[in-house]
């Protein structure tokens, strides 16, 4: 973490007019004189990051969507589908509705990360403080690059040209404090302001989009006539403060050099790698376990020095005259204890089979600092001890079975059984599987038929194998839905009882009157 050092204020705004400081509440904005800032910070947005990340280019035409169904977004597209008028903001089916040979892809966050995390790995090359903003950008400070780099000019010109060759296209813009920066290539506009003094005249013309501000308080100075940045800082700061809020003053003064502003460093992650020589070739696997309990003690050295834990192992074992053989070893949640990472490596050399006898062993890992470490609990086990439990368990099973085979459930938004749920992955943290309060409200049985099996019939109703009337127990639930995929269904459910006691959910196709046993209860 590092903070930003206060810069000047506008001399030419007058304290009574311009945001003053009125509110009691809203500190004094910090008069340093009139000489320019000791920082330089340069932001570099990424316009079509969210389309980069899931390596999609110009052609064919393409969009990437947020949400599902009907709620779907259109959150970016590529050039050939912006000439066929789609837009981000508008419904993927107005989108269709538009182009439909459109290629559609559901946007990944993730992906988006792991982008901004190696552009912010290759910005170290050209200064040691580096900022990721979470809306998709990286905050250089560059004061002490320039003399290194030929001035700012050709430093700005050498990041094009290296972003260029990476596939990204960038937007730059420099200011002495990075929010200021922020907003310029917020607004799309690629300009340096390098003194203070000039920030209010450079941020005048902005529109409020470029805060990135809630739609309701945007929308509120909208209605009071404000549209730009220079209308809302000409406001008196004790009515933005009581009508707006005095966190959004803060941004204000933030953003015109009033006040600090804490950002976070980027850092790169500590790498654990090393490898150990076998004595001899072995393919046993009680002995390769043996070998690799000295790198995982090392690995428990080195993660407890750094206060860190790790939550990816990649263990490569060496052939003579053979390629490497690469077993991995992902964890559900970052972990440090070397006796539960060696239970994972033990299932998972019972499941692989190695092609040639071992020589070498090379373990690589990244420490991620800062971990949270529990020392216990003395009365009992508490929430976090018991999901570690699940998570150990969730771990072994995929080390034994195959990350493939375990997965979890999850509800989706359709009323017929068959497509309300679908597999989810648990390989992240927060995964959760809570049904809402409507569909949870619904008896339903534990176990559906992958297809609905059609029931024999006397006198009308439904009879069971050795023709035995089900009795009812329950009224009609009907289930209509589906038309707009062409799998359209109209039934009617039932809960009976068969003569031995058992349970089972079946239904009355509407348009055959045949009965189907759909579903049985434990």
């Amino acid at each position: 973490m590092f903070i930003r050092q206060a810069a000047t204020r506008h001399p030419r705004i007058s304290a009574g007019k311009n945001l003053s400081p009125a509110h009691p509440d809203i500190p004094a904005p910090a008069d340093h004189g009139a000489q320019a800032s000791a920082s330089l910070w340069l932001c570099i947005a990424f316009p079509g990051l969210i389309l980069e990340a899931l390596g999609i280019g110009d052609e064919p035409p393409a969009v990437a969507i947020s949400g599902e169904g009907s709620s779907a977004l259109v959150v970016a597209a590529n050039t050939s589908a912006e000439w066929a008028g789609i837009t981000p903001g508008v419904s993927l089916n107005t989108a269709l509705a538009l182009l439909p040979v459109l290629s559609v892809h559901q946007r990944a966050m993730s992906a988006e990360a792991a982008v901004l995390q190696n552009l912010a790995r290759w910005a170290l090359r050209f200064t040691p403080v580096v900022s990721i903003d979470p809306d998709g950008a990286l905050l250089l400070e560059i004061r002490g690059s320039l003399r290194l780099f030929g001035g700012l000019g050709q430093l700005r010109k050498q990041l094009k040209h290296e972003l260029s060759g990476r596939g990204c296209r960038a937007v730059m813009a420099s200011a002495p404090v990075p929010r200021a920066a922020l907003w310029l290539v917020r607004a799309g506009i690629q300009f340096d302001c390098n003194n203070t003094p000039g920030l209010p005249g450079v941020l005048a013309e902005l529109p409020l989009e470029c805060l990135r501000w809630p739609a309701r308080v945007q929308h509120k100075l909208m209605q009071m006539g404000v549209r730009t940045l220079g209308e809302c800082f000409r406001l008196p700061r004790e009515g933005f403060a009581r009508r707006i809020g005095p966190e959004y003053l803060l941004d204000i003064d933030q953003g015109l050099g009033r006040q600090p502003e804490l950002l976070r460093r980027h850092r790169e992650p500590y790498i654990f790698n090393e490898c150990f020589e076998l004595p001899g070739e072995t393919q046993v696997a009680g002995e390769i376990e043996t070998a690799a309990c000295g790198l995982f003690d090392r690995l428990a050295d080195f993660l407890r020095e750094r206060q860190a834990s790790t939550e990816r192992l990649d263990l490569h074992f060496e052939h003579y005259r053979r390629p490497a053989s690469l077993l991995e070893i992902a964890l559900r949640e970052p972990s440090a204890h070397t006796s539960h990472l060696l239970e994972l490596l033990r299932l998972k050399l019972d499941r692989q089979a190695l092609p040639a006898p071992v020589t070498a062993i090379k373990l690589r890992a990244v420490a991620m600092p800062l971990a949270a470490f529990s020392s216990g609990s003395l009365f009992g086990r508490t929430q976090s001890e018991a999901a570690g439990r699940f998570t150990g368990l969730i771990e072994r099973l995929r080390a034994r079975l195959g990350d493939k085979r375990v997965h979890g459930l999850g509800w989706a938004a359709d009323y017929r059984p068959e497509y309300a749920w679908r597999t989810r992955d648990i390989a992240g943290p927060g995964y959760t599987s809570d049904v809402p309060g409507e569909m949870a409200s619904r008896v339903r049985p534990l176990w559906l038929l992958e297809q609905p099996r059609r029931l024999n019939v006397h006198r009308g109703r439904p009879v069971d194998d050795h023709n035995r009337l089900l009795v009812f127990s329950s009224d009609a639930e009907r289930i209509e839905s589906g038309w707009w995929d062409g799998n359209d269904v109209r039934r009617d459910y039932y809960t009976v009882t068969g003569h031995r006691g058992g349970r089972w959910w079946i239904f009355r196709d509407c348009r055959n009157s045949c009965w189907y046993l759909h579903g049985v209860y434990a």
